[in-house]
Formats: structure tokens, C-alpha cells, sequence
């Protein structure tokens, strides 16, 4: 009975499907599906009906799914998602289009939990009707992702996938292989539509997929070389994404193969990859990695040698354009390839052919401000690093491409820009001096694009880290003698102004460096600032170490003659760091070359506008600076040094008149005060080096009583009792440096020389004012007149203390040598010339205590007599025959000495103050005083005259040439023989 009741169910299932085809609603009721499940348990024999009715309705799900009437008219959505929403008309479709759902449910259940044979059985079904709907119902040609989205909306496409899926889990080896057989069948049945059904499904065997897909698609290819691989490609594309590992190793295997061909078919095999790149850009980018991983050296003669047998195929000769257009498409590794390229570019043609059109068409894109994947890999830091590197490359067109490439993806990303621009310039280029092509090539920019980048941001960037290392000391050990990136650096800056001055770099507009290194010139002063303090610091300890260690000696040989002993006075021993040595050395190099760039660019000229703080900076260290470089150990060195100076206070001080100001002061007072001892300066004995008890010093108890500028100083100079003798340096060793105080004196000419008004005594007169200022220790009585002689002991002690200032400072005498030459600048250092000169009248005078002791001609009283003569005489302060007296003073006597400056060089100057209303201006801007042509009074002259005439016989050509001629070249004047002044020859 059960069995008669199911033969009338199949008679009645297989009535209602033969007469469903009008009726779809029929074919889709629950109840029919039902009793066709059934049938698949109950009657085995009816599997190939049940099926057939199976795909009927998946037909009618499709069917419906690409139906218009299904489809809302506004949003596009399809009846599965309308169900709710949708007409009347579609939602009474609705269960017809998801009809199919119950039969995937069931199919799928069986699967799992039905015995192994359903699954392959199932699996072969499903994708022959995946495959007859998909090419039954596709109506455009669409790509693999588009099909995949499209299809996958579909309910009866969806769940035909999925029990595809769930087949595969279940098969065997053998089952499956008979699965994939089945699908690439389908596929050669249907390549237009079935694709998107193998990239789907290749995900379940991605080896054998990708394997079978790149053998079908070579085969196709040597067949008709014109043909399409769309699908193909599509077929990898779409697998790329989540198995490119099992593509790489496919390329890998089928690259081997093709480089090395051992059949015929491997020849065909690297154009077919490179064909199959044209359609895909992932698959282009896991063949370029492959490619990277695989190349070496030797692969080049391999590709050279089977390029022949490439060429041979007609398609492959006539891809270089495509290839070009390749390396944009990548968005790893492009940048390696072409560097890789630019390597073998000298040896073979076609590798530069293919970077020019490569290289030019990518700066074409960006003219065009399209946007590139290739632009993501430049942007990389690995590729930004591996670009820098080949900027340092000896092969010129590795070098210039790594350039254009870095300028290419600076347009984009300024900031690669300025970072680039920084670690280039920090760079050494002694041993490869061609090398420095990229950064001129890198400065010069990327030519018509908008906005680019200016260079003056990444100047910036680079003086910020040097300024950093020099702030911070590098605890980093480096080699010695190495240079620092703050040295190359300065360095390669030097080098490209320079340049830029010659015209030798075109790539970079006119003054645009210049211009771009003075706005960074807060910058630059920063790190001279740091550079020179640490360098004033060593130079400062090393003379003190040295000045203790002299004086040391000198005590004790003092107290040893006194009797006194000093054994528990150590010795101080000098630090003999190597390192500090090396990094002095190295500070040193830096500086100049600081400075050197600081007068290529004019830093502080009069076009460029700076601020106040800056340009009193500036002209402090250009100061500083010159005083450090007098600390070289050789002539041509300092000589060297001292003209970088000059360029860079000449233009300071012509530029402005507060950096004259400046740069006159700190001269004058780092000579007297801190630097003194580079221009022979005699030390003076620190109070520390007595080794006095703190409570013992007598200026601390009595500080509540003195006070004024004199408050700390003492006309005692002797020692103190109990400590010994204060040391004194023997005569020998009062050495005065020559060559450092011309040095010394070209400074300050240079400060004061005005370029634009060159007869201008104004810096001079500043000079004068200055000393006076900084020698003179009273405000008072600092006028121009010489008082009475009476008055000279009210300003005894002061002029005491002016006088040391003199004996300890050789150079003030230079410098008032220099300031004497430019009348009349001279006459406001009265004071000073006032000091000396009643100071050796008054020493003079003491003289007489000794009568008939001589005088040595190097007496230090007689030098400073001849000295003071001198001045007074090239400053034409006293007329002639007193303007002689200097040559022919060490003939007379203590006495004779002493009554000749009351008598005449006093008392004229007294009569006579020296003003600069004295000297007249002529038409070339000269000041100067016709004293040849106006009688001196008697007063005067008459005691030179008395004392000369006793002394006749040494002084007779004297008496002749001062006395004789001086009358007679008055009582007759010739007109046609210019006034002379006299001359005097240079102060010692």
C-alpha cells in the first residue's frame, strides 16, 4: 500500500512538472517541493527528475531575479529585498523567487549529514547549472567583481554557490580533481560567463585553479596571439586579493621555466605574462615582486640572449609603450625596478630607452596632476631611504633618477621634499665630487609644476638638527678626523653659492639660494653662536692653564731668592684630551666654513633687512670669530681666518652704523680685557693663585667703604706680606705677537673704513672714544685740554692706572698708531695722550735721584717716551721741529727729557688743545694741519734749540734738518712745492 502510494505521487509530480512550464506558481508550491525531497530518500531512481525540477526552479528564481517587474524602479533593489516594501505584484512573486531557498537547505543538509557519495554528485550538478544559467541570463559583459556582486544578489545563484562550497569540503583528492575538471570543462564551454564563477570558487583550490587558468590561457595565446584574456585575467585579479602567495609561486615557477626554456612552449611564456599584465594591475604587481626576488646579475645576459626568440612573436615586438606605462602602475617595487633599470642603462640601450619614455611619462602625469599608484610606493620611508642612497650612486643615471623620482613625489608630499634636501646636504662628497649633481639637480626643483615646494623650508629643517648636534654633545664614537654633518653641510653650501656665483647653476633661479640661506640666517647665527662659545671656552681655559703654570714658576723662583718656600704649591698639569683636541679641531673647520658661507651669501649686507637683536648678534660673533682664529696654529691659517673677518665686519659695519658701533666695542674690549693675551698682553696675577683665605682678602672687609670705579683696584702692586713678592714676568718674555696685532689692526680698519665715503674718520673717532671709555677709569676731567702741570697731581693715580693699562696691553699703542694716521681722530684720546705724557714727565723728574745712571735705549720709560713722540707727531698734534724730537730723544739726559716735555710738548698742547677744529678739510675729504708754513712761538722751541746746540757734535744733521731748514723753508715759501706734512714711521 505505501509502495502504490508513492508510485501515485511521482505519477502526479511528474503531471504537475510536464504541465507547470505556464504555471510557475504551481512549480513553487512548498507541498511539490516537499515531494521531491522525499523522492530522494525513498526512490533513488528518481535523482535525475528530482534534479531537473531542482534546476527548474533555480531557473525561475534567475528568471525572475533579471526580471524588470521585480526590479523597484527607484532604488534598483531586487524582489528578495522587497519583500516587505514592495507592490502587490512582487510581493505575490516573492515566494517564487525564493522557492529555491527549501531545496538549498535540504541539498546542503544532505551533504553534511547524508553519506560521502551526494557530495560529488551535487558539486558536478551545481556547476553545470551555475553554468547554463549564468550564460543563459547574462545579458552584458561585466567585470569578475561586478559579476560576483550582481549574481550574489540573487537567491537561487546564492545558494547553488554555497552547496558548491560545501561539496568541496567533502570530497577527496580524487573527487575533487574531478570537481576542478569539471569547472575549467564549464569554463572552455562558457569563458565569457563562467569566470566569475572560477574566481569565486578557485578560493577552495587556488594552486590547482591558478595553475590550470595560466596553462589555459598560454595555450590560447599560442593558438592566436591576438586573442583576449579577459576572463583569464579577470580569473587571477579576482584571486589576487586573498591568494597571491599561490599566484607568486606560479609566476615563480612558470618565470623559471620561461628564462631557461627547455620546451617549446616556454618560449611563449614571458610574453604571455606580459600580455596578461595589460589587463590587470594587480597581476602586473605580483609579477614585478617575483621578478625583484628572482633578478640577479646574471639574468641580464639571459634576458638579452632570449630576447630574440620573445621578439619572434609580433605582439610581444610592439610592446614597449605598454611597458612603459607598466612601472606607473605599480604600487611596490616600481621605484626599485627603475633604479635597477638606470644601473644597466649604460650597458644596454634598451634599458635607457625604456627609462627616458618611463620617466618622462611619469612627469608628464604629474604636470597634469593626475594622480598614479606608483606615486603610493614613492611615498614609502623604505623608498624614500633607497632613493637617498642611489642620490649618492657614482653611475650618473641611477643618480638622476633617484632625483626626478624624488621630485616627482615631492609635488605630492612636500615634506619628502624638505627631508630630502636635509640628508643630502649632510653629506660628504670629498671622495665622489660628481655625486654633488643631485643636490643641485634636487634644488633646482621639478620645472612647471604649480606650488612646488621652496627650498628655504628644507635649509631650515637641516640647521635644526645640526643646531640640535651641536647643542647636544655626540656621545656616538666616531672615527677621528671624520667630518660632521654640520661640517658638510656648510660645506656643500659653500660649494653651491660659490657656484651660483660663477653661473654654473642653471638649474636654480638667479639669487633664489641666496636669498633662501638668509631667511634661514637666525638659523645660521645659531649654530656659529654655539660653535664659537664652546671654542672661546677651550681657548680661555687653555690660556689660563697656561698663565697659572708661567706664574707658578715665577713665584717660586721669586720666594726661593726671598728665602720664602712654596712646597705646598702644586702643580697645575695641562689636560691633554685627545678627544676634546679632535673635537676643537673639528669646531674649528666648522666655524670657518660658517663664516664662509655667511660672506657668500652677504649676511648683513644693506639689501637684506634683520632685525636689531640679530644684527648685535652677528656682529658680537664675527668678533668672537676673529679672535678664535688668531688661535690657528699656522700663519697661513690665521692669516686666512682674519680675512673671513674682515669680509663679514666691513659689510656689517658699512651696512649699519649700530653694527660699526658693535663691532668697534667688542674689538676694542675683548683686546683689553678678555683676549689680551693673543696680542701679547701681560698676565696679571689672579687673587686665587695667592691661594688667600676668602676672610684674609682685605678688599672684602673694607667693601662697605669703598666705592666708585676705583673701588677694586690697588696702585700696590708689589705682593702681600707673608705670601712673597708678586711675580713679575721677566723682560724677555713681554713678547708682543706682531703678526696678530696687524691682524688685529686690519680688523679694525676694516670696521672703520666706509666703502662708500672712503676719506670718512668717523669709525676711527669711535675708536678713539671707545678707549678712552674703556682705559680711562674716572669720568672726570676726560676733556680735551691739557691742564696745568700743577693739575696733574689731582689725576695722578689715574693716570698711574692708564699708563699700566699701556705697559700690560702693548697693543693699545698699535692701535692708537692706526687711529693716528686718520687726523684727526687722535685728538679725543687727549686724555690718554695727557696720562702718558704727564706720567713720564713725572718719572722723568725721578730720574734725577740717579743723575749719572744712563739710560738704556730699551728702558721701558724711554720707549714709552719715543712712542708717545710719535703719536703726537704722525697726528700732527705739535708742529715742526718738535714733530723730530722722537728720533733724537734717547741723546739727552733724565733732566733734559723731563724739561723738554714741561717745556715744550706740555706746554704747546696746552696752549694749543688738541681739537679737531685744528685740521682743515681739502677737497679730497683729507684733515690736516699746514704747520710748515706758520712759525712756531719761541717759547717752544727755544729750550730744544739751547739743549741741541750743546750737543753739536751728535746732534748736528738733526739740529740742520730741524732748526736751519724749517726757517728757511718759512722765510721763503715756493709756492710750486706743495706744503709736506711730516711723517713719522710706524709705532712699534
Amino acid at each position: 500500500m505505501l509502495q502504490q502510494n508513492i508510485l501515485d505521487q511521482l505519477k502526479q509530480f511528474i503531471e504537475t512538472v510536464s504541465n507547470g512550464h505556464s504555471n510557475p506558481q504551481l512549480l513553487t508550491k512548498p507541498s511539490l517541493i516537499k515531494v521531491a525531497l522525499g523522492f530522494l530518500d525513498e526512490l533513488p531512481a528518481t535523482r535525475d527528475i528530482v534534479f531537473d525540477y531542482f534546476g527548474i526552479l533555480a531557473d525561475i528564481g534567475v528568471q525572475l531575479y533579471v526580471s524588470p517587474e521585480m526590479v523597484d524602479q527607484k532604488t534598483g533593489m531586487p524582489v528578495s529585498q522587497m519583500k516587505q516594501g514592495g507592490n502587490r505584484q512582487q510581493q505575490m512573486r516573492a515566494e517564487e523567487y525564493e522557492s529555491f531557498n527549501m531545496v538549498k537547505t535540504s541539498l546542503q543538509n544532505l551533504v553534511w549529514k547524508g553519506p560521502p557519495a551526494w557530495s560529488p554528485l551535487i558539486a558536478n550538478w551545481s556547476l553545470e547549472l551555475v553554468a547554463k544559467l549564468s550564460d543563459k541570463y547574462t545579458q552584458r559583459r561585466m567585470t569578475i567583481t561586478a559579476s560576483c556582486n550582481y549574481w550574489l544578489e540573487c537567491s537561487a545563484m546564492h545558494g547553488l554557490l554555497t552547496l558548491i562550497n560545501s561539496c568541496f569540503r567533502k570530497l577527496s583528492n580524487a573527487e575533487a580533481e574531478s570537481c576542478v575538471e569539471t569547472m575549467l570543462n564549464a569554463f572552455h564551454r562558457y569563458p565569457m560567463t563562467f569566470d566569475w564563477i572560477v574566481a569565486r570558487l578557485g578560493g577552495c583550490f587556488p594552486n590547482k585553479i591558478i595553475m590550470q587558468i595560466l596553462q589555459c590561457g598560454m595555450k590560447r595565446f599560442v593558438e592566436d596571439y591576438r586573442c583576449h584574456l579577459d576572463s583569464e585575467a579577470g580569473i587571477l585579479d579576482y584571486m589576487t586579493s586573498c591568494h597571491e602567495q599561490q599566484l607568486s609561486a606560479a609566476f615563480h615557477e612558470m618565470l623559471k621555466d620561461g628564462l631557461a626554456p627547455k620546451k617549446s612552449l616556454d618560449v611563449v611564456i614571458v610574453p604571455f605574462l606580459m600580455i596578461t599584465t595589460n589587463y590587470s594591475d594587480a597581476i602586473l604587481q605580483c609579477l614585478v615582486n617575483v621578478f625583484i626576488d628572482m633578478f640577479t646579475e646574471d639574468m641580464c645576459e639571459a634576458i638579452v640572449q632570449k630576447a630574440p626568440l620573445w621578439l619572434s612573436n609580433k605582439m610581444f615586438a610592439d610592446m614597449q609603450p605598454s611597458l612603459n606605462n607598466a612601472v606607473l602602475r605599480l604600487n611596490q617595487h616600481g621605484a626599485k625596478l627603475l633604479l635597477m633599470v638606470s644601473r644597466m642603462a649604460e650597458k644596454y640601450v634598451w634599458c635607457q630607452d625604456f627609462l627616458d619614455t618611463s620617466m618622462q611619462e611619469l612627469e608628464q602625469w604629474v604636470l597634469n596632476m593626475r594622480n598614479f599608484p606608483l606615486l603610493v610606493d614613492l611615498a614609502f620611508e623604505e623608498t624614500k631611504y633607497m632613493l637617498w642612497k642611489s642620490c649618492l650612486s657614482t653611475n650618473v643615471l641611477e643618480q638622476q633618477t633617484a632625483v626626478r623620482l624624488l621630485l616627482v613625489v615631492s609635488s605630492q608630499h612636500p615634506h619628502i621634499y624638505y627631508q630630502t634636501i636635509s640628508e643630502l646636504l649632510r653629506k660628504s662628497y670629498a671622495e665622489h665630487p660628481s655625486t654633488i649633481g643631485a643636490l643641485m639637480r634636487l634644488l633646482g626643483g621639478q620645472s612647471g609644476v604649480v606650488n612646488f615646494p621652496n627650498i628655504a623650508k628644507g635649509f631650515k629643517m637641516v640647521l635644526e638638527d645640526i643646531t640640535l648636534q651641536e647643542q647636544v654633545n655626540n656621545r656616538l664614537p666616531v672615527e677621528p678626523g671624520t667630518p660632521t654633518e654640520a661640517y658638510n653641510t656648510f660645506y656643500n653650501l659653500n660649494i653651491l653659492t660659490k657656484m651660483q656665483k660663477k653661473n654654473h647653476f642653471p638649474h636654480v633661479k638667479p639669487q633664489l639660494l641666496t636669498q633662501s640661506l638668509n631667511e634661514c640666517l637666525s638659523k645660521i647665527i645659531q649654530i656659529l653662536d654655539c660653535t664659537i662659545q664652546k671654542l672661546v671656552l677651550r681657548m680661555d681655559k687653555d690660556a689660563s692653564v697656561r698663565s697659572a703654570e708661567k706664574f707658578r714658576l715665577q713665584q717660586v723662583s721669586n720666594n726661593n731668592n726671598n728665602g720664602y718656600s712654596n712646597d705646598g704649591i702644586k702643580r697645575a698639569k695641562l689636560d691633554l684630551n685627545l678627544d676634546d683636541d679632535f673635537k676643537d679641531a673639528a669646531r674649528m673647520r666648522l666655524a670657518h666654513q660658517i663664516v664662509d658661507l655667511l660672506n657668500n651669501i652677504e649676511a648683513g649686507a644693506r639689501t637684506n633687512v634683520l632685525r636689531t637683536p640679530l644684527v648685535l648678534k652677528l656682529a658680537v660673533l664675527s668678533v668672537k670669530y676673529f679672535f678664535v682664529g688668531l688661535t690657528e696654529q699656522t700663519v697661513i691659517r690665521r692669516a686666512a681666518a682674519a680675512h673671513r673677518a674682515y669680509a663679514l665686519l666691513q659689510r656689517q659695519c658699512t651696512a649699519r652704523k649700530i653694527g660699526r658701533t658693535v663691532c668697534l666695542r667688542e674689538l676694542v674690549e675683548s683686546a683689553l680685557f678678555y683676549h689680551g693675551h693673543l696680542l701679547g698682553q701681560l698676565e696679571e696675577y689672579e687673587l686665587d693663585e695667592l691661594r688667600i683665605p676668602e676672610h684674609e682678602l682685605l678688599i672684602l672687609q673694607n667693601l662697605h667703604t669703598n666705592s666708585g670705579t676705583n673701588s677694586n683696584r690697588s696702585v700696590l702692586h708689589s705682593g702681600i706680606i707673608g705670601r712673597g713678592l708678586r711675580p713679575v714676568l721677566p723682560t724677555n718674555e713681554r713678547s708682543c705677537d706682531a703678526e696678530k696685532q696687524a691682524l688685529y689692526l686690519k680688523a679694525l680698519n676694516a670696521c672703520c673704513t666706509d666703502l662708500d665715503k672712503p676719506n670718512n674718520v668717523e669709525g676711527y673717532s669711535l675708536v678713539s672714544l671707545t678707549l678712552v671709555e674703556l682705559v680711562s677709569t674716572d669720568v672726570m676731567y676726560n676733556g680735551l685740554p691739557f691742564p696745568d702741570e700743577e693739575f696733574t697731581r689731582v689725576t695722578m693715580e689715574r693716570d698711574m692706572q692708564i699708563r699700566r693699562a699701556f705697559i700690560t696691553s702693548p697693543v693699545l699703542w698699535a692701535v692708537l698708531g692706526l687711529i693716528a694716521t686718520h687726523r684727526p681722530a687722535l685728538c679725543y684720546s687727549s686724555v690718554l695722550l695727557r696720562a702718558l705724557c704727564a706720567t713720564c714727565l713725572h718719572h722723568w723728574r725721578g730720574k734725577n735721584v740717579n743723575k749719572f745712571q744712563p739710560t738704556a735705549a730699551n728702558d721701558e720709560l724711554m720707549l714709552c717716551t719715543k712712542k708717545l713722540l710719535q703719536l703726537l707727531a704722525m697726528s700732527q698734534l705739535i708742529p715742526p721741529p718738535l714733530a723730530n724730537l722722537h728720533t733724537i730723544i734717547e741723546h739727552f739726559e733724565a733732566p733734559e727729557i723731563a724739561l723738554l716735555l714741561r717745556e715744550c710738548i706740555w706746554n704747546y698742547l696746552k696752549d694749543h688743545v688738541p681739537s679737531p677744529a685744528l685740521f682743515h678739510v681739502d677737497n679730497n675729504g683729507l684733515h690736516w694741519r699746514n704747520t710748515s708754513q706758520v712759525k712756531v712761538a719761541p717759547q717752544y722751541v727755544d729750550t730744544l734749540r739751547q739743549l741741541m746746540q750743546k750737543k753739536l757734535n751728535k746732534l748736528g744733521p738733526h739740529y740742520h734738518q730741524m732748526f736751519i731748514m724749517t726757517d728757511l723753508h718759512v722765510a721763503n715759501p715756493n709756492p710750486a712745492i706743495p706744503a709736506a706734512i711730516s711723517t713719522a714711521t710706524t709705532v712699534d
